[in-house]
This record gives structure tokens, sequence and C-alpha cells, in this order.
């Protein structure tokens, strides 16, 4: 994973950031109520984390933050009972989003990145629906 090297794309997830974590519950996938999924990332680094199926939002974004292993990691989005996505753009921009679905999340991350040429770089579900 290439570091974040534009201080103004810094800037600019870092005022995202201030204003997540998204905590929504989507449109339920094949898991049991309730369950939680988070991702966390920092945008010094680059870093990526991800947990699933935990009983709370609380403890998923503290498992994801921990996952991530660098300071600095912030959670981007949390979902109870669908998926998470985020993406990044070659102009280092970051976006994230939840869906009912693995497909779904990870359009909308994209979408949701501002640049042209994002990818997807971490998703997660809870259950087994993807």
């Amino acid at each position: 994973m290439k570091p974040i090297r534009s201080l103004a794309a810094r800037a600019a997830a870092t005022a995202v950031l201030a204003t997540a974590p998204v905590l929504l519950a989507a449109a339920p996938a094949h898991a049991a109520p309730g369950t939680w999924a988070a991702i966390a990332i920092s945008v010094q680094t680059g870093n990526i984390g991800y947990s699933y199926e935990h009983p709370s939002a609380a403890a998923a974004a503290s498992a994801a933050v921990d996952e991530c292993n660098v300071r600095g990691c912030q959670t981007a989005v949390q979902v109870s009972n669908g998926c998470a996505a985020v993406a990044q753009a070659p102009n280092r921009s970051w976006g994230w989003a939840y869906a009912a679905s693995r497909v779904a999340a990870e359009r909308e991350a994209v979408r949701s990145t501002p640049g042209k040429g994002a990818r997807v770089l971490a998703w997660v579900c809870t259950g087994a629906h993807q």
C-alpha cells in the first residue's frame, strides 16, 4: 500500500473523517440481527483495518482500528447487517460507503471518492452475504 503523499488529500480526508464515522444499518444481509462490521483507515500511512460480526458498533470500530495497526487510524464506516467498502483514487482521496450487498457498497465507495480512477481497497460484510 502506498502512503498518502498529497497534503490536500490528507486535509480533505481528515476533514471528512472528522464528520465520520457513518453509523447506519443497511438492509438485512444473511447474518444474525444486530451484528456489526467496520473499516478504519490511516490517512497518513494508507493502512486499512476491518472487522466483522461484532455485537456492537463500538466493538466493531475498536477491532477495525486495532487491525489497522498504526497510530492515527480512524473508523471510516460502520454497518449493521450489510456490507461496507473503502476506495481510493490516484490523487489519494478516499471514499467509503455501506449497502446491503458487497457489490453495491463497492460501487458507492468508488462513486463517493473525489477524483477519477478510484478503486476499492477493502470491503467487509456481516454474515455470509457478499
